[in-house]
């Protein structure tokens, strides 16, 4: 009997969720956006030792803590956690949850702020590293960043950007390049940085694209009774073909190349054109041989032709 009740009083101690289950507070209880640091995490009334593992949580995204074994657990009210804040954490108090083996909840509203730090350097997404036969009106996209008040976008002719073509600060992404403003066939290299009212970010990487050879080229100015795309020629192809069209009045005009998955691989046209025939260069030569669709859509008018390619 005297067993059963030691065995008893063992289970209540560690196991029982009797005990307040609190976080007192946590040090240092603040931390700037894109940092690391160590933290200790004080109890109140606790039983920590009993487990050998635990799990620790914030309520918003952006911030997270190593997990944690009993070899960060001191004494019974005591843990020690790296916490790591995202150069985009939203600034504001966080709750902390700990979690144990036994499923207990520690929790502590407010226990971490969230201070606004220098803007995360933004990474570049389109167009993709390399990218060829681009439109002369390529959009450059990088990802967002709520903090920052402004980015400064470079493109330059030169990796060292010793000479810039486009020098100017926007206030988001994405930026569309206007049309003729870069030159066909030029290979051209971009970064970007950020701003707000605690400083200015350092570069991205840089990326390059290459403008294709040949843009859009209005072979006729007669105005046309319908809307029509034409057949390609040549084809079979390899690499190039080049696509007609025709437009009956003033219209936003969109052309594209698809795979046989309906993927879309290549943006040939993507802005407004007056009425007549025009022609555009498709360049396959970053492509596998096979059948490719190209679509136009303008308006209500839509229709879709095959292609085939050969090397």
């Amino acid at each position: 009997m005297k067993k059963i009740l030691i065995s008893f009083l063992f289970a209540f101690i560690f196991f029982s969720s009797a005990y307040p289950q609190s976080v007192r507070y946590i040090i240092p209880d603040s931390g700037y956006q894109g940092t690391n640091f160590p933290v200790t995490i004080i109890g109140d009334a606790t039983e920590w030792m009993a487990s050998n593992y635990f799990q620790i949580f914030f309520d918003s995204t952006g911030v997270t803590a190593d997990f944690i074994d009993s070899t960060n657990v001191p004494n019974d009210t005591t843990i020690y956690t790296t916490i790591h804040i995202s150069g985009k954490a939203v600034t504001i108090p966080r709750t902390i949850f700990v979690l144990d083996k036994f499923n207990n909840t520690y929790k502590r509203d407010s226990a971490l702020k969230v201070l606004l730090s220098l803007p995360s350097i933004p990474v570049l997404i389109l167009p993709p590293d390399n990218a060829t036969n681009q439109l002369q009106y390529v959009t450059l996209l990088w990802d967002s960043n709520a903090y920052a008040a402004s980015f400064r976008i470079q493109i330059s002719a030169d990796s060292t950007f010793s000479t810039t073509y486009f020098d100017s600060s926007v206030a988001n992404t994405p930026l569309q390049m206007p049309p003729g403003f870069l030159q066909l066939g030029t290979k051209y290299f971009w970064r970007v940085n950020a701003t707000n009212i605690m400083g200015t970010s350092e570069w991205s990487g840089i990326w390059d694209f290459t403008i294709r050879t040949i843009g859009v080229k209005q072979i006729s100015s007669e105005i046309p009774n319908s809307f029509k795309l034409l057949d390609n020629y040549p084809n079979p192809f390899n690499p190039n073909t080049i696509i007609r069209f025709q437009i009956k009045d003033t219209r936003f005009v969109s052309l594209k190349v698809y795979d046989l998955l309906g993927k879309e691989i290549s943006i040939l046209v993507n802005e407004k054109k007056s009425p007549g025939i025009y022609e555009v260069n498709f360049n396959g030569s970053n492509f596998a041989s096979g059948v490719y669709f190209y679509r136009i859509q303008t308006g209500d008018f839509m229709q879709v032709k095959k292609m085939l390619l050969i090397k």
